[in-house]
């Protein structure tokens, strides 16, 4: 039997540095590996995963919440934080955007600067 081993998530936008940049900022993390000028691996602390960003020619934002007929979301990440609202704050301040809609009063959905949605979710609300 192979051994499969997950390696990565890789998020497309138009422009992967800024959104790498927002990412290495939000999470205090780093550029761990540059693809050739076509993307890059950013080290998320405290584990052994990396968040990759490539450009996609083309690429459309997509629309939260999901509209018939525009473009959806084929993922989002969540992010266990000790304070919803400094969290809320400090995402805020490197770019992102917070979801019109909100669904969970306990979670907040943010948008980041290439516009996928992404939750802030209270370490107490992990369970």
């Amino acid at each position: 039997m192979s051994k499969i081993t997950f390696a990565c998530v890789t998020i497309d936008s138009a422009d992967f540095r800024t959104l790498a940049d927002f990412y290495v900022k939000l999470l205090g993390g780093r550029i761990v590996r540059e693809f050739g000028g076509h993307g890059v691996a950013v080290g998320v602390p405290g584990t052994d995963i990396n968040l990759n960003f490539q450009n996609a020619d083309g690429y459309s934002p997509p629309v939260w919440p999901e509209e018939p007929g525009k473009q959806q979301q084929m993922a989002h990440l969540d992010f266990l934080v000790d304070d919803l609202d400094a969290a809320v704050s400090r995402a805020a301040e490197l770019g992102a955007v917070k979801a019109p809609q909100q669904f969970i009063p306990e979670i907040t959905v943010m948008l980041d600067p290439a516009g996928h949605p992404f939750c802030l979710i209270p370490m107490e609300n992990a369970e």
